[in-house]
């Protein structure tokens, strides 16, 4: 990873350059803020919701302590479950038959489950609407394969960090507008509200987002990729493998985040949107400096850049788990920790990009999805487990410990090669 990544860090890159904004046609503008907007709204939608599960399972008949734990681990984890298998097919399914209609469709079936979320009664009902939420998901390998398609290459690094700002901010601003409107009218009304605007978005984009044809996208595409043939080299694979570990350290205590929050003495009634505001404390940096950390990547190399994410991430969890005493300071701790995630996904995203077949990125990004998405799943249930054996403050600084030790090794792999 170290060579190729150093190589492409050298290159200058045109679109971070001065006035390099000038030359961008209008349509491609279009369709950058446009899907932009769409990853922000239905993430934000999605993950507003998240925080608040063990709430909602109160508000629907669980009271039992352990119970509360585990159900919301498995709620929290269920939507990631099945788009894991589902992710790569629409992303295939996207390079095959357009990108575009596979962001409408994808949105407006989030809507849909969001809706029917909002209907549950029981914990059943409720894992169901979620797994079918994570059935219809598939809008980010979509919309990195719809502005590919209208994105020259030199600009192409800056399209996935704004895109990649959006998405982030989406999942860590949510929570805050979830938490805020939750207290104001109510956890059910707030399902119906994020559909609303899931609906209203995918109108957006069935109305404004464009499309080469695609007898002109696949021209030069060659008759058959296979999937074995995307993941051939094993840097790949590896890079596959840390997005599931920083995914695993960002999602273990999301589902028993509210539970945190209200060990610092929150009144009841102001847990949620307390919950709300320490979320969006990680979200605010993310926004503001993802495009800072791709500028760091292409001056220093990819590579460094994604070391140091993952090393200041674990240190902040770290932080977090053990040396948190009131609501402060959790809040600025989370802060630190946004500040030092902001860089990761953007990067890795761009260092795959960098490595795929034109006519295949759709499905490349499908497969980084996918890795996320398997973290995803993985870390809910393990900080449900933990929650439930050790403490909830070990659902941050275990999996932080864990990924400070593998940032170290992967520096010191590095200090080996150029040795």
């Amino acid at each position: 990873m170290s060579r190729t990544t150093s190589s492409a860090a050298a290159a200058p890159d045109p679109s971070i350059a001065p006035g390099g904004a000038g030359e961008i046609p209008r349509q491609e503008r279009i369709n950058l803020w446009v899907t932009c907007a769409a990853q922000f709204l239905t993430l934000a939608g999605m993950t507003a919701i998240l925080p608040l599960l063990p709430l909602y399972l109160q508000h629907i008949g669980v009271h039992e302590h352990d119970a509360l734990r585990y159900w919301t681990g498995v709620l929290g984890a269920a939507p990631f479950i099945v788009a894991v298998f589902a992710t790569p097919m629409w992303g295939a399914f996207a390079d095959r038959v357009g990108h575009k209609p596979m962001v409408v469709r994808s949105v407006f079936g989030i809507a849909a489950a969001t809706i029917g979320m909002g209907f549950s009664s029981t914990p059943v009902a409720l894992l169901g609407w979620r797994g079918l939420q994570g059935a219809v998901s598939g809008v980010f390998p979509a919309a990195v394969g719809l502005l590919s398609a209208l994105t020259p290459e030199p600009r192409m690094s800056r399209s996935l960090a704004i895109l990649q700002s959006s998405r982030a901010a989406g999942s860590l601003c949510g929570p805050l507008i979830g938490g805020v409107l939750a207290d104001l009218v109510g956890i059910r009304a707030l399902f119906f509200g994020a559909g609303a605007v899931a609906i209203a978005t995918a109108v957006l984009c069935a109305f404004v987002l464009e499309e080469p044809p695609r007898s002109h996208a696949s021209s030069h595409a060659p008759p058959d990729i296979r999937w074995r043939d995307l993941m051939a080299e094993r840097s790949t694979l590896g890079m596959l493998g840390l997005l599931i570990v920083f995914q695993i350290t960002v999602m273990c205590s999301w589902p028993t985040l509210a539970l945190f929050v209200e060990r610092f003495g929150v009144p009841k009634e102001a847990v949620a949107s307390t919950t709300g505001v320490v979320v969006f404390a990680a979200g605010l940096p993310v926004m503001l400096t993802a495009t800072t950390w791709a500028r760091l990547g292409h001056r220093y190399g990819i590579g460094t850049m994604l070391i140091a994410s993952l090393v200041l991430t674990g240190a902040a969890n770290l932080a977090t788990g053990l040396l948190v005493t009131h609501i402060g300071m959790l809040v600025l701790w989370r802060a630190l920790a946004g500040l030092s995630m902001a860089g990761f996904i953007p990067l890795a995203f761009e260092w795959l990009n960098a490595r795929a077949l034109p006519h295949a990125r759709g499905r490349t990004a499908g497969i980084g999805s996918t890795a996320m998405m398997l973290g995803n799943v993985i870390g809910p249930l393990l900080g449900g487990w933990l929650a439930v054996r050790h403490s909830l403050a070990a659902t941050f600084w275990l999996p932080g410990a864990g990924i400070a030790v593998l940032g170290l090794v992967l520096a010191a792999g590095r200090m080996l090669d150029r040795r």
